[in-house]
C-alpha cells in the first residue's frame, strides 16, 4: 500500500471489500458464454447462468499475495517503492478469523454462507473445464471466484470471497455521499464527516449503527448503494482482528517499508499517532517507554542480484 494508506491503516485496521465490477481486471467473476448456456440447459431453469453471475457479484474480494520480495507488486501497488507491505497471519484452518465483524445476523459467531478463502489459479481459458455431463453450481461459482488469466501469476494471488453483508464500515467521497443520500434516504442523516489532515480530500463515514441496521432490516438499501459504487467514491470495509493495543495478539503483524520509503516519516507517524487509543495498533510499533520501534523493517537493494533484502528499523 501507498504510505498514505499505510498512516490510515494503523488508525484503524480494515481490509477493502472490492465489488469484483471495481477490480482492475474486467474478467473478474465473468462467467463465460458457453459456462451460462450450459448451466441453463442442464438445470432447465430459464436465465440461471445469469442469476448466478449476478448472485455472484454480491460478494466482494480482498485479494494478498504470499511474497513480500515482489518487485513489480511493490512497483504497481506501493508507490514505485515508496509505501509498505503489512503482514497479516492468516489461520489456513479458520481464515475468517483474520476478521472481526460485528454488524448484524453475521455477527460471531460467523455465519459461513458464501464465505471462502482459496489459492487463485491461473488459466489460460476462462470457463470451467468438465468432462462430464453435470455441472455444479458450487463449482462453477469457486471457478469464477478463483481463477484468473495467466498474465497475473506473477502476484501470487490469494484471496477472500465475502458476502457484502459481512462489511462495518462505509466510507465516501463527496461524489459517493452525493449517491449515498440519493439510496438511502433518511438514513443518509447518519453520515458524518471525518477529521483528516487532507485539507483537499473530505471525507465521509456512515454510523456504524445505520449499517448494522441496513445489514439486517433494510438489506436492498445496501444492495444499491454497493451497485452504485466506483472504485473513486465508495469504500467498503471490514475491520481486521488487530489484538489489543499496544500488544502483538493480533493477526496483523511486521511492517515492511519500501527501498525509497522515508523511515523517518513512518517514525514521526507512530510518536505523533501513540496513544490515539480507539482502534489504533501505532503503540503496537513503537514502545511506550522506551520510543524504540519494534516489527518494523526497511527494505534494501541486493547488491549484486535483482532482489530486496530486509532489515530491521532501529531508533
Amino acid at each position: 500500500m501507498p504510505f498514505p494508506i499505510l498512516s490510515k491503516f494503523l488508525e484503524d485496521p480494515c481490509l477493502r471489500l472490492t465489488p469484483s465490477y471495481c477490480q482492475n481486471d474486467p474478467f473478474e467473476f465473468g462467467f463465460s458464454e458457453s459456462d451460462i448456456n450450459a448451466l441453463d440447459s442442464i438445470y432447465r431453469v430459464e436465465n440461471l447462468g445469469s442469476k448466478l453471475r449476478d448472485y455472484s457479484n454480491l460478494h466482494g474480494i480482498i485479494s494478498l499475495t504470499s511474497s513480500k520480495n515482489n518487485i513489480q507488486m511493490w512497483s504497481h501497488y506501493a508507490d514505485s517503492h515508496k509505501g509498505a507491505v503489512v503482514e497479516l497471519l492468516i489461520d489456513d484452518s479458520a481464515p475468517q478469523t483474520l476478521f472481526v465483524n460485528s454488524t448484524g445476523p453475521y455477527a460471531p459467531p460467523f455465519r459461513f454462507q458464501d464465505f471462502m478463502f482459496e489459492k487463485v489459479n491461473y488459466s489460460k481459458t476462462r470457463h470451467y473445464n468438465n468432462s462430464s455431463n453435470e455441472i455444479s453450481i458450487e463449482a462453477v461459482r469457486k471457478h469464477y471466484y478463483f481463477t484468473k488469466a495467466r498474465e497475473w501469476i506473477k502476484e501470487d494471488e490469494y484471496r477472500f470471497i465475502i458476502p457484502l453483508t459481512w462489511i462495518n464500515r462505509i466510507v465516501f467521497n463527496e461524489n459517493g455521499l452525493s449517491k449515498a443520500k440519493e439510496v438511502l434516504g433518511s438514513y443518509s442523516d447518519s453520515i458524518f464527516k471525518l477529521d483528516s489532515s487532507d485539507k483537499k480530500h473530505t471525507v465521509y463515514e456512515l454510523n456504524p449503527a445505520s449499517i448494522e441496521y441496513i445489514c439486517t432490516v433494510e438489506t436492498s438499501l445496501l444492495v444499491d448503494l454497493w451497485w452504485n459504487s466506483t472504485w473513486a467514491d465508495t469504500a467498503f470495509l471490514i475491520r481486521l482482528d488487530s489484538g489489543l493495543p499496544g500488544g502483538s495478539s493480533g493477526q496483523v503483524s511486521k511492517i515492511f517499508l519500501g527501498y525509497n520509503a522515508s523511515v523517518d516519516d513512518f517514525i514521526r507517524d507512530l510518536e505523533n499517532k501513540r496513544h490515539d487509543g480507539g482502534m489504533s495498533i501505532h503503540d503496537n510499533y513503537i514502545d511506550i517507554m522506551s520510543g524504540e520501534i519494534r516489527g518494523a523493517f526497511k527494505a534494501e537493494i541486493d547488491e549484486n542480484e535483482y532482489k530486496l533484502l530486509f532489515n530491521e528499523i532501529c531508533k
